[in-house]
């Protein structure tokens, strides 16, 4: 697995939490709204990433267990925390 992936992987999972936590908290937004801002959100980010040739390498498996968990468990919390 290289990098990059483990990177998309980030802005997929923190994207929705960020667009729920702003649609939740600060303000209500349509749902084609919040849907086109989620994807134009996540398609910026995945084209800045690719610019990036250092993301290219790859990761080993234990790495990427790691950052996965690591991610899962943020996602669970803030979801949590935040009551979205």
């Amino acid at each position: 697995m290289k990098r990059k992936n483990l990177v998309n992987g980030m802005i997929l999972a923190f994207s929705v939490v960020l667009i729920r936590f702003i649609d939740v908290r600060i303000y209500d937004m349509n749902l084609v709204v919040t849907l086109l801002i989620l994807v134009a959100l996540i398609y910026g980010a995945m084209r800045l990433v690719e610019r990036f040739p250092a993301l290219d390498q790859p990761v080993s498996k234990r790495t990427s267990f790691t950052v996965n968990t690591m991610v899962i468990i943020s996602i669970f919390l803030a979801f949590f925390i935040f009551k979205l």
